[in-house]
């Protein structure tokens, strides 16, 4: 059983994975350098979402558990499939974007065939280990990772512009509050909290880590939006591919360290392998959950294998990133919806038990 605060940290890292690696730079192209208000915005609004999804849920069965005793098998099925989709599409930007980031900044001369290769064979490894020992890895490397964050954003201070922040509103509260939204994809991973309830201790493990997730998370995300919207005036803040790393770049201590940005980028390719093998690991606890199976470890190959054939279908990576533009606007709306969904039909179905003398 993962305890509260492996869980939170297996969260929070995922969160802060998306904001590094897939920084959604479309909600400065929506909100202009206010986007950081946008993500206040957006994490009130996954406390509110979250708030309603642990009430429904105070069982020891996820979401797709709860679809077989509500629908039996086939909504089961129905709800797997749906499940696997909503998490391999939050994911999939990954592998294509990550060894592209590391041949940019730590390893030039190596093929990106080569580094995405030893990768995916990373990410079978650690997936194989268990959901359990990944979630302790987390525990032990996050305070690590929250160390070098915090000392990233300390030395990004000189280089910090306030004037940029004006006007505080950007495009206006329109554009805050509407097209703010698609930054939700920031929080789509507790959908993965959600598959993990059968391995947690008890009920009230759901809702702490879920709410610890949304806190350092939201705190992580706003800070890196700030610090950008700082950083890179309006509209230039909205054209680099790779935002995070040119802050990483901004950072100079002297002639002797100038390239910061590898340090910087190791510590998060170590985040971004824990992230994925997580997610290797959940998407086969997904498809075995889905079709009953017994074993579950021989799934993580081919559905590593699938997802990073779907990574190389856009020819370059600024398709992809077109791609996972595109992705961040809607699959929010899967990852909260559907758990929603199962979760009221269950409680409507247990209240119309009840009223019979039974109950589910």
């Amino acid at each position: 059983m993962l305890t509260n605060k492996q869980l939170s940290s297996v969260i929070i890292n995922a969160i802060v994975v998306k904001m590094l690696v897939t920084f959604p730079r479309s909600i400065f192209a929506y909100c202009g350098n206010s986007a950081w208000l946008a993500m206040v915005y957006v994490t009130a609004v996954a406390f509110g979402l979250f708030s309603v999804i642990h009430r429904l849920y105070r069982t020891d069965k996820n979401v797709i558990g709860l679809a077989e005793r509500v629908g039996g098998t086939v909504l089961r099925i129905i709800t797997g499939i749906l499940v696997f989709l909503v998490l391999s599409l939050n994911f999939v930007s990954i592998i294509r974007v990550f060894p592209e980031i590391i041949r940019l900044v730590l390893l030039q001369k190596t093929y990106v065939e080569i580094i995405g290769t030893v990768f995916v064979l990373v990410v079978i490894f650690g997936a194989s280990c268990g959901i359990g020992a990944i979630a302790r890895v987390h525990q032990i490397f996050l305070p690590v990772a929250g160390i070098v964050f915090l000392a990233f954003l300390i030395m990004l201070v000189p280089d910090l512009h306030f004037g940029y922040i004006l006007p505080i509103l950007g495009n206006g509260i329109k554009s805050i509050a509407v097209s703010g939204l698609s930054a939700m994809s920031v929080f789509a991973d507790l959908l993965v909290l959600n598959i993990l309830i059968p391995k947690m201790k008890s009920v009230e493990s759901y809702r702490k880590s879920g709410n610890k997730a949304i806190l350092a998370g939201g705190v992580c995300s706003v800070l890196i939006f700030l610090f950008y919207g700082l950083c890179y005036a309006y509209p230039a803040s909205k054209e680099f591919i790779i935002p995070v790393y040119q802050l990483e770049r901004l950072i100079n201590l002297s002639d002797f360290f100038s390239r910061l940005e590898a340090l910087f980028q190791f510590i998060w390719s170590i985040s971004i392998l824990l992230y994925s093998a997580m997610y290797a690991a959940v998407l086969a606890q997904v498809w075995g959950e889905t079709f009953n199976l017994h074993h579950k470890k021989p799934l993580i190959a081919p559905a590593v294998i699938m997802l990073v054939g779907f990574a190389l279908l856009p020819n370059s990576l600024n398709d992809m990133i077109t791609v996972e533009s595109v992705i961040n606007r809607w699959i929010y709306i899967g990852a909260f919806l559907i758990p929603i969904i199962i979760g009221v039909l269950f409680k409507v179905k247990n209240v119309s038990r009840e009223t019979k003398g039974e109950r589910i």
